[in-house]
């Protein structure tokens, strides 16, 4: 049955003007299965400044069937600042007040995370036009900012945001979370909610295994010949620690003849480049186009990442997982939280987060795999991703309890 959905989410984004984000990929296609859905998003995020400018406090536009509507709210350049939350302030308000004349009453309204403060809007206009209220979380907050930001619980905004998270987890008809044991928490917070169920991050089908081929000279100046290649893809700071892949390959030295390749740039990388300067087998590479990263994951043998965070007790659903599996490499990853996507595939394996003997164990275990071996886990992680994770089955699954 065909229904009118809203969906709210300030960093909402097309791959038209920046990166695609979950809501235009699963709102196409929702639009492909007979819903009429309006996106209310910004021109405001403190990733990107390639967002549409325009005249006036909004814009309309189609695309791919899907109606958006970018809301003119205050920009802000850093991630922690008082000025991004003015913007969310700013955003929720411009949901609220800006004219929905010409946009079909919703059966549906959908509010995502972040800004949590969609919360307020998404309740409101669910009761305004008696509609089904879906709250998704794809970022735990307060808790991301208590953990990562080392806020204290005691701190009143802390306090505040919290207090608003309760309240949308008991006002939701249903929690989405794109965490597998996402509940757990919605448990701790409010005992009283109706339902959470996980929808995790996912891959446009026609993505899989699509990489455009990096140059020649590229790959014979980047890469050493006849050793085992360890893969990092990403940003480099505290959020993403890396130094256990560092050490350990460190460790390892040249004659074990494996080397690590740090793709990538930020906070943390001048620091790692000074400690491991003396380490021929560590390559710091510069970041280079999305659209070039499968082809380059491609030419490793295997892919790391790590997360310390108490948030992965409830489950990650990482995009970076999901780029790793497209380039059909297997994974080992520093963590030590909820297990999901890598076990379920059986394409790489988990090492207690922080321990180099461990890693370096285990990448040695790998090592020492045929190549045969190996590109069958590769072979399943392409699997999982083409039977679970793409965007036409999440849609599916979503619209079910619409």
């Amino acid at each position: 049955m065909s229904k009118n959905v809203w969906l709210i989410c300030k960093y909402a984004s097309p791959e038209k003007y920046f990166f695609g984000t979950r809501h235009f990929y699963l709102a196409e296609e929702w639009v492909k299965n007979g819903h009429d859905v309006t996106v209310f998003t910004s021109n405001a995020s403190h990733l990107t400044d390639k967002l549409p400018v325009f005249e006036g406090s909004r814009m309309e536009e189609n695309i791919a069937g899907v109606r958006t509507i970018w809301l003119k709210v205050l920009k802000t350049r850093k991630s922690s600042s008082v000025q991004r939350i003015l913007s969310w302030i700013h955003f929720e308000w411009a949901v609220l007040y800006t004219s929905k004349q010409g946009i079909p009453k919703p059966d549906v309204v959908i509010a995502s995370s972040l800004s949590i403060l969609s919360i307020i809007s998404g309740y409101l206009l669910s009761r305004r036009y008696k509609a089904r209220f879906i709250l998704e979380i794809r970022d735990i907050w307060p808790l991301s900012a208590m953990q990562l930001g080392g806020f204290s619980r005691r701190n009143p905004f802390i306090w505040i945001l919290g207090t608003l998270e309760k309240f949308g987890y008991r006002k939701a008809d249903l929690v989405v979370g794109t965490m597998p044991n996402l509940i757990e928490h919605v448990r701790e917070v409010e005992p009283y909610f109706k339902e959470c169920v996980c929808i995790p991050q996912g891959i446009k089908r026609e993505s899989l295994g699509y990489g455009v081929p990096l140059d020649d000279a590229y790959v014979s100046n980047t890469f050493t010949q006849d050793t085992f290649k360890v893969a990092y893809a990403g940003t480099i700071n505290p959020n993403n620690p890396i130094e256990t892949l560092l050490a350990a390959v460190a460790g390892l030295g040249t004659d074990a003849k494996v080397e690590a390749y740090i793709l990538g740039s930020g906070s943390m990388l001048d620091t790692y480049k000074e400690k491991y300067r003396d380490f021929g087998n560590i390559h710091f590479i510069a970041p280079i186009p999305k659209k070039l990263v499968n082809n380059f994951l491609r030419h490793v043998d295997l892919c790391f990442d790590a997360i310390d965070s108490e948030i992965a007790r409830f489950g990650l659903s990482r995009n970076k997982w999901i780029d790793y599996m497209n380039a059909g490499k297997p994974i080992v990853c520093s963590y030590s939280g909820f297990q999901s996507m890598i076990n379920e595939a059986d394409c790489g394996s988990f090492v207690p987060f922080g321990n180099v003997e461990l890693l370096a164990k285990e990448i040695l275990r790998y090592q020492r795999m045929s190549f045969e071996e190996r590109e069958k886990m590769g072979t399943r992680a392409i699997a999982y991703l083409k039977e679970q994770r793409c965007f036409d089955k999440l849609a599916r699954d979503y619209e079910q309890f619409f």
